[in-house]
């Protein structure tokens, strides 16, 4: 079963600079309820750089590794009709790799 990121709000909001801070104070929040599976291998960078992001925005992150998880493997094979890491699923799309498509990503995250 994938996790779900529960989040609030339906656009991020800015708030003044804070008290003992130098700049302004980012507060985001979103209202969708996602389910989010990260596809990766150990040690791989892209696939780090995006359980750090779907992280940081909230997002419960179900992390499947393909190297060790036989039943990974097959699950991202069946879905994609190949191997590739990362790959982020959110709902029932999927996305093979994170910089390419972290715009993508974060939109749908906001949705």
């Amino acid at each position: 079963m994938l996790a779900e990121v529960a989040v609030e709000g339906k656009r991020p909001s800015v708030l003044g600079p804070s008290t003992g801070d130098a700049g302004p104070c980012a507060v985001v929040s979103w209202s969708a309820v996602k389910k989010v599976r990260l596809f990766t291998l150990e040690g791989n960078a892209d696939g780090e750089a995006a359980l750090a992001f779907l992280q940081q925005r909230g997002a419960a992150v179900d992390v499947r590794d393909v190297g060790r998880d036989p039943a990974a493997s097959l699950e991202l094979f069946s879905r994609l009709g190949r191997l590739g890491v990362p790959a982020i699923a959110i709902d029932d799309r999927v996305f093979v790799g994170f910089g390419i498509n972290r715009g993508q990503i974060e939109a749908l995250l906001r949705e």
